[in-house]
């Protein structure tokens, strides 16, 4: 069976957890507490008939600079979700300069999928109404996409906990990617025993 190591990183209460917890329960809950450090779980899918083994972390809610448990999460992940939720005013900065700076200092090669949480609160007349009176609004597919492009994301996907379709393509894409980057690994080895 197939095993791939998912590190989901990103700031407090962007939604990570409430994420995972909807893929693995494959249902809808309102509301889900946050881990205090990290928690790791364990979730399968099927591709082309077999099945695959998701190790996914999730990395709590600490907002540290490279905070040190943290760190030790990043070793030997095949794929790593920088999630953004798309009402956070500060995470056209943040993705950058301190989430994918910190992935690419504790693991380079490693594929990083941009993911925008909570696309439901786009079309919520609270959180626009919020945003707005600081003269902002939430991020928009285009931001994100821009954001992705920035910070050489293999992949920008969009989801809310409230959609299971848009949780299952997270994770679809997750797969996606990490069979996509085994491939090119392997032909690049194949090809350097030849020099």
């Amino acid at each position: 069976m197939l095993t791939l190591k998912v590190v989901v990183v990103g700031s407090c209460a962007c939604g990570k957890t409430t994420l995972i917890r909807t893929f693995l329960r494959d249902d809808v809950r309102a509301s889900v507490p946050a881990p205090t450090v990290q928690e790791v779980y364990i979730g399968h899918m099927r591709h082309d008939g077999k099945e695959v083994r998701l190790v996914i972390w999730d990395t709590g809610d600490s907002d540290l600079l490279c905070d040190p448990h943290r760190a030790g999460c990043y070793a030997e992940a095949d794929v790593v979700l920088l999630c953004f939720s798309v009402r956070d005013i500060f995470a056209g900065s943040e993705v950058p300069s301190r989430w994918a700076a910190e992935v690419r200092h504790f693991n380079p090669g490693v594929p990083v999928l941009l993911v925008a949480t909570q696309m439901d609160l786009r079309e919520d007349p609270v959180t626009v109404q919020e945003l707005s009176q600081i003269k902002c609004r939430p991020s928009t597919v285009a931001e994100g996409l821009q954001l992705a492009q920035k910070i050489q994301a293999a992949h920008y996907v969009e989801c809310s906990a409230l959609d299971l379709a848009t949780v299952r393509k997270v994770f679809e894409s997750v797969l996606h990617t990490c069979l996509r980057t085994t491939q090119a690994r392997q032909k690049k080895s194949r090809w350097k025993c030849c020099w």
